[in-house]
């Protein structure tokens, strides 16, 4: 049994109109009569009819699809980022590739290729930050438009949306000094991606401020998982006394490593050791004590790398590029040794 396609021209057919108006109400423009409209939607739902978007690609010279390259599909950070991204494109009438790079260059630059031999209208790039050649490339020789998320590019100019890194490590390290904590331990990200350099940045300038003096044992340069967190807290804290009484985590899963760690070895947190931590992701306010962090900012990274791509798509003459620093501020809980009431 065939199962019939439902075209423009059957709906256009049936009701009595062109199939340019059928056309124009599915896609809401304003010009077309309420009732007629009511009556091809209802008709549309009632067939439960789907666009032929290979038709459209080709009308349009578009793909309709954005490609949204992240490098860690178990970081939930990026997941959520995603579903913001989703969400306005959807509304838009595209569809979302995602290619993931486990925070390698080269996966990056596959990923980079896959998607344009896909011929996506744009790309979110949540980049390792090394792929800036073949990024200039992909704008300015193909010219798709590319938004760069979470760390900046080296050698080109991009539009990007990121964290302000520096503030948000820096009042985190602060809050930190505030509860008496001068022996501060750093678990950053690589020192070559904007957000781990950065990061570090703004730990120092924290002690730099409250004349603490940074030690180079107390920087620890790991990667963004759990793993990276564990293994620095076990060499630090194993088999010593004069350890540092405060953590400060660059991300939410490098702070969970570090607590698993701690356990490992004997040691409470707040009373023994103090974490505070950079993103806010969900387990975040579940585990105990619940993490100290910056207040989620996914959605709103998610927003602004939409917008910028959008209007870059549908803009040509759009030459400039934007650099959005997203602001941060603390989401106290009990790691850090504060006392927070909670309603039950």
């Amino acid at each position: 049994m065939t199962i019939k396609r439902i075209r423009l021209k059957d709906i256009a057919d049936e009701i009595g109109v062109s199939i340019k108006t059928v056309s124009r109400a599915l896609n809401d423009y304003p010009d077309i009569n309420i009732k007629t409209k009511k009556k091809i939607l209802e008709l549309a739902d009632k067939y439960s009819y789907q666009p032929n978007l290979l038709a459209k690609s080709l009308r349009e010279n578009k793909s309709f699809v954005i490609g949204y390259v992240l490098p860690d599909i178990a970081n939930e950070f990026f997941g959520d980022v995603a579903l913001t991204i989703e969400k306005i494109f959807r509304f838009k009438g595209y569809g979302l590739l995602i290619s993931f790079t486990n925070s390698m260059a080269e996966l990056e630059m596959e990923s980079l290729k896959l998607l344009i031999s896909r011929q996506v209208d744009g790309i979110i790039l949540a980049t390792v930050g090394t792929t800036g050649e073949f990024v200039k490339k992909i704008i300015e020789d193909y010219r798709i438009p590319v938004v760069v998320i979470d760390n900046k590019v080296k050698g080109y100019k991009t539009d990007v949306v990121i964290h302000d890194n520096v503030k948000g490590a820096y009042l985190l390290t602060e809050h930190l000094i505030k509860h008496g904590h001068k022996n501060i331990l750093c678990v950053s990200g690589p020192f070559n991606e904007t957000s781990g350099k950065r990061r570090i940045e703004g730990y120092k300038k924290a002690l730099e401020k409250y004349e603490i003096s940074p030690l180079d044992q107390n920087i620890i340069i790991s990667n963004w998982k759990i793993d990276g967190g564990y293994k620095s807290s076990i060499e630090i804290f194993k088999d010593k006394t004069d350890h540092p009484t405060g953590i400060f985590a660059a991300n939410s899963l490098v702070a969970l490593g570090c607590l698993k760690a701690l356990r490992e070895l004997g040691l409470n947190v707040p009373g023994d050791v103090a974490i505070v931590s950079f993103d806010d992701l969900k387990f975040t306010s579940s585990i105990n004590p619940p993490l100290t962090t910056l207040n989620s900012v996914e959605n709103i990274i998610g927003m602004y790398s939409a917008e910028i791509l959008l209007d870059k798509m549908n803009n040509e003459d759009n030459k400039g590029v934007k650099e959005v620093l997203v602001d941060v501020s603390l989401n106290i809980r009990e790691s850090c040794g504060c006392k927070v009431n909670r309603k039950e």
